[in-house]
């Protein structure tokens, strides 16, 4: 079962649907509404995006209640404002940046299973404001003219964070979502 973290996002149904079409029955839950021990029986996590914003809110409650994927026990996808928690989990900072909301170009900088069957730059939606550093040991796999740190992995463990939203983004995002899942 993947399981499907909301954080408020009006895209999250769209991560289900593109989970869906890949053959993966998924749920989703609110952060606030999940316990740890409920999500020990997915196969997979995947974190939303968030209208909320870490320079403005405080992080203690999210850091608290998922601090338990840093044992790397269940493989997780992080998109936007998950990308951030995961990244300020593992020691990033967080910043506000500009306001990007359009098609922009990503560029591959690693090669690594998540982009697979994706050319060196490829084309991914963007909507956010906010960035994070790249954690130490990360390995930075994703860049844009907007924000460094579009993609990064664990170097050991099964994490991955996107800053921008592959469930909106068309073929491009469905193909990194089905790597995620594969």
């Amino acid at each position: 079962m993947v399981t499907i973290i909301n954080f408020g996002s009006k895209k999250t149904p769209l991560i289900a649907s593109v989970v869906a079409s890949c053959g993966k029955e998924n749920r989703i839950v609110n952060w606030n509404e999940c316990a740890v021990d409920d999500l020990k029986s997915s196969t997979k996590l995947i974190f939303s995006g968030s209208p909320t914003m870490f320079t403005k809110a405080d992080c203690g409650p999210y850091i608290s209640k998922f601090s338990f994927i840093k044992n790397g026990q269940i493989p997780v996808l992080a998109i936007c404002f998950g990308h951030q928690l995961l990244g300020i989990l593992h020691g990033a900072t967080i910043f506000r940046g500009e306001e990007v909301r359009t098609e922009n170009k990503i560029r591959v900088l690693k090669k690594d299973t998540l982009f697979d069957g994706l050319f060196p730059t490829c084309e991914m939606k963007e909507d956010h404001t906010e960035g994070i550093s790249l954690p130490a040991g990360f390995i930075h796999l994703a860049t844009s003219a907007s924000y460094t740190n579009e993609g990064m992995r664990h170097p050991t463990l099964p994490l991955w964070g996107v800053q921008f939203h592959p469930e909106v983004s068309g073929a491009n995002g469905e193909k990194l979502i089905g790597n995620f899942l594969r």
